[in-house]
């Protein structure tokens, strides 16, 4: 009975397929595979085209409320900021110039470039940075104001010493900078006369022999010219026409006080003297 039974089942598991029965079936299933594997790929070129294409409508689609109100305040901040930019109402017109002592203010407006600059590009530091190229000018601010308004306010240097170089006449301030006078020349300002055009640069000079000269001017009113030598360094005439050597612009005070003991004692001793060296602490008197 049980050998029947594993016989039967054998018999039925070996038993040809449908398509080996029915030959056509092969041949109309492997044309229909074929053609499902057309459709697919072709499908699938047609949604890869169509996603090349359309990335802008993916892209929105998953946009929400917030997102459109975002794009929409963008685009109007562009338009805002391009009617700023361009709107002759904010360009600058009449600037003033405050806190002129001997400058001129149509030559420093020519410096700084204002007129009709928009206020909202415009760059206030560089417009100072301009001003101060000016040789008087020591510093400059720069105020805007709407809609079109411009304020420079200048603080000229002031002269602590008059400088004369290569046959020039200059004013020095406390800083050393030099600068051309116009017709604002004090006559109660030391004045420092250059020998051989080596006591600045040109454009500055030493702040030290600049507090030196003023501070024996301050010591001795009756002194107001003074030499300079690169071979001697400070000097100057006395009133009884000696030739007094200070070098350099160290322990002027000490220097100073130096002076005024020998003033005295060779005005005393009557001798004759042509030069008083105090560049050291050793004084010679010939």
């Amino acid at each position: 009975m049980a050998r029947r039974r594993s016989t039967r089942k054998r018999k039925r598991f070996e038993a040809p397929s449908i398509p080996v029965l029915w030959p056509g079936t092969r041949r109309q299933s492997a044309r229909a595979s074929s053609s499902a594997r057309g459709r697919g790929t072709a499908g699938s070129a047609q949604k890869g085209k169509r996603s090349g294409h359309g990335w802008l409508r993916k892209l929105t689609a998953r946009w929400g409320f917030s997102h459109y109100m975002a794009g929409l305040f963008a685009v109007m901040g562009i338009i805002g900021l391009f009617i700023l930019f361009t709107n002759p109402h904010f360009a600058i017109v009449a600037p003033q110039v405050e806190g002129l002592q001997t400058l001129d203010a149509a030559q420093v407006l020519r410096t700084a470039h204002l007129d009709r600059a928009n206020i909202f590009t415009l760059d206030v530091d560089q417009v100072a940075a301009r001003v101060q190229l000016l040789p008087r000018v020591k510093r400059a601010r720069v105020r805007l104001g709407l809609p079109n308004r411009a304020v420079i306010f200048i603080i000229e240097r002031d002269p602590v010493l008059l400088y004369v170089r290569e046959g020039e006449l200059w004013g020095v301030d406390e800083e050393g900078h030099l600068f051309p006078l116009g017709d604002d020349i004090r006559t109660d300002l030391p004045a420092l006369l250059d020998d051989d055009a080596s006591a600045s640069d040109g454009h500055t000079m030493d702040a030290r022999l600049v507090q030196a000269v003023v501070q024996l001017h301050q010591k001795a009113p009756d002194l107001k010219e003074f030499r300079y030598r690169r071979e001697y360094g400070l000097y100057f005439l006395s009133p009884e026409g000696w030739r007094v050597y200070l070098g350099d612009a160290q322990q002027m005070e000490a220097k100073l006080a130096r002076w005024e003991t020998i003033h005295r004692q060779l005005l005393r001793q009557k001798r004759p003297v042509q030069d008083v060296d105090l560049r050291s602490r050793h004084i010679y008197v010939r």
